[in-house]
């Protein structure tokens, strides 16, 4: 599992027929300091986040396959949950979600 912040929704006009009434979100991979790592990345999102909300991720599909109890869904990555604040104390800094 990853740690991610929400920065935006990905509408489609045209999706995979098993993608369809899947909310798509742009997360934005992050650190243990809270700093972005990488590329955005278009991910499912089972759990309805909000923009800014911190979250776990996971980036294989066969896991999320067997999470919602599909076959061969047409995804890279998924959203698992809900992350309400990372508190660290050795630094002396807390990441909320």
């Amino acid at each position: 599992m990853r740690i991610a912040r929400i920065i935006g929704n990905a509408y489609a006009t045209l999706k995979h027929e098993k993608l369809k009434g899947i909310k798509l979100t742009v997360i934005q991979p992050i650190d243990h300091d809270g700093e972005a790592v990488g590329k955005p990345i278009i991910v499912a999102d089972y759990l309805n986040a909000a923009i800014g909300n911190l979250v776990y991720w996971i980036e294989d599909g066969s896991t999320i396959c067997k999470v919602m109890q599909k076959r061969s869904i047409p995804l890279r990555g998924c959203i698992l949950g809900l992350i309400d604040s990372i508190d660290m104390k050795k630094i002396g800094k807390v990441l909320k979600g």
